[in-house]
């Protein structure tokens, strides 16, 4: 029984006994029966109102600290910074003591020690004055944490986490050719029997925080292949960007059995495909590829990751799903590689590129007209204005040569939006037709003699005196 009518029935009981509609001992009957209140945890508009009320005192101690913190010494500043870590580890501890791992609690007490730690850490580098890469802050808090996230299996912790590294592979000066990249892939592999294990509780029981956790891992795997490319071999960013991006979208639009991992793939490979239309269509990207050496390795790795992009497209193509044009990009790029190497100018190939995103935008979009698929038609207008958003963006053009491709792309909009009303006329005059027609049999007088269930009726009067007329003749 519900709480309130729990307590509805206390309320009623005695009342009840007085005026003689139960006896005592009914009245006791029911009390054992309902009077029970059951324990329940708090729910999740109880912990955000406790959490707001926390983040607000917080916020209040540190605006009243932030007027005093210079005024101290070094020595005091380092001494409130301690204080700050002990309320975290006396947090953290309250919260493996006490808190059940999963639930909403150890979600909260996590993200409290993780905000805790992060303010220890910057403001201890800021009273010494460090001076040390961000990066090295981030590896520190987040080996900190993850004990904690273990501990207390939280998933906010984790996609938390996860951003950290995600922000810390897409820095813009790495904390070491060599330790950087290095620190970000232990930092994902230390991740994964996180992953596995709650992947493996969400086939029993659905958890709702797990979706949001692929998504974390997912863009922190592309933001690790991103690190790596940008401090090792920055010209091949383009293409293995691409390449990974189609076969996670394309793995995304067929995977059908596990759900959970459909979305991510699908939202992840679509964000990088974007970046590599944007990307592809500066001239400066290009003009940097053409001026590079590209080892003979390079090109034998190229070829190999074309060979998986070509399994991914070979099942959309059985598939006969249009997403197999986007399959396309990374043998176009390689492509446009090739002509980059061979002399070919950094507009010449920009152009061709583009010429592919727009032939590829448009079948999209035809396709989504036929199927009447919203999806399709949305990510053939996102890509086109990402393309045409690169160009106005890009400083090897003019504004002349900005202005036309903003004209074109207008023109593109509404020949689309003429379209659709040119289809939907077309869809109304054949619906009214059907109308017209209608209404004239309606009007027809033989029509008009009988209703129509009053036909129906009389055709299988008929059809029975026929069969009865044919039965006495054969006796």
């Amino acid at each position: 029984m519900n709480v309130k009518h729990i307590h509805w029935l206390h309320k009623e009981l005695d009342q009840w006994k007085e005026e003689g509609i139960i006896s005592e001992e009914q009245s006791h009957q029911l009390q054992a029966k309902y009077g029970f209140i059951p324990k329940e945890g708090p729910s999740w508009t109880r912990l955000i109102t406790v959490l707001g009320g926390a983040i607000l005192i917080l916020l209040g101690i540190i605006l009243l600290f932030a007027g005093y913190w210079y005024g101290f010494s070094p020595n005091g500043r380092f001494d409130w910074s301690l204080a700050i870590l002990l309320l975290a580890i006396a947090v953290v501890g309250g919260g493996v003591w006490k808190a059940k791992p999963a639930s909403m609690v150890a979600e909260s007490i996590t993200v409290i020690y993780m905000g805790l730690l992060t303010a220890t850490t910057l403001l201890v580098a800021d009273t010494f004055y460090t001076g040390e890469h961000m990066g090295l802050y981030v590896l520190i808090i987040l080996c900190c944490a993850l004990p904690i996230i273990y501990v207390l299996d939280s998933a906010l912790g984790m996609i938390l986490y996860l951003i950290g590294v995600l922000g810390w592979s897409f820095s813009s000066h790495p904390l070491n050719t060599w330790v950087g990249p290095v620190a970000v892939g232990g930092l994902l592999l230390v991740a994964v029997p996180y992953y596995i294990r709650r992947f493996g509780k969400y086939q029993g029981s659905k958890d709702s925080l797990l979706v949001s956790v692929s998504w974390a891992f997912i863009g922190a795997i592309f933001g690790e292949v991103f690190f790596i490319l940008s401090t090792y071999e920055p010209q091949m960013n383009l293409f293995f960007i691409s390449v990974l991006g189609a076969v996670t979208y394309g793995l995304g639009t067929l995977e059908k059995k596990i759900a959970l991992l459909a979305l991510p793939c699908k939202g992840i490979g679509a964000i990088a495909l974007l970046y590599t239309i944007v990307e592809g269509t500066y001239i400066s990207t290009w003009i940097r590829i053409g001026e590079s050496t590209m080892a003979w390795w390079l090109w034998f790795c190229m070829v190999l990751s074309l060979g998986i992009a070509v399994l991914v497209l070979r099942r959309l193509v059985l598939a006969k799903r249009i997403e197999s044009t986007i399959g396309l990009i990374p043998f176009v790029i390689f492509g446009c590689y090739v002509v980059t190497v061979s002399g070919a100018t950094p507009i010449l190939t920009s152009i061709l590129f583009n010429a592919y995103i727009l032939v590829a935008a448009l079948g999209t979009f035809i396709r989504g007209t036929l199927v009447k698929k919203v999806s399709l038609l949305n990510s053939s207008i996102l890509t086109l204005i990402a393309m045409f958003g690169a160009r106005f963006f890009d400083p090897s053009f003019t504004f002349v040569e900005r202005g036309v491709s903003f004209l074109v792309l207008g023109v593109i909009v509404l020949g689309i939006n003429a379209l659709y009303l040119w289809r939907k006329r077309l869809q109304r005059v054949k619906v009214n037709q059907r109308v017209r027609q209608a209404r004239r049999q309606s009007t027809d007088p033989t029509m008009e003699e009988f209703p129509l269930g009053e036909q129906a009726v009389s055709k299988d009067v008929k059809v029975v005196d026929s069969e009865g007329v044919v039965k006495e003749e054969e006796r």
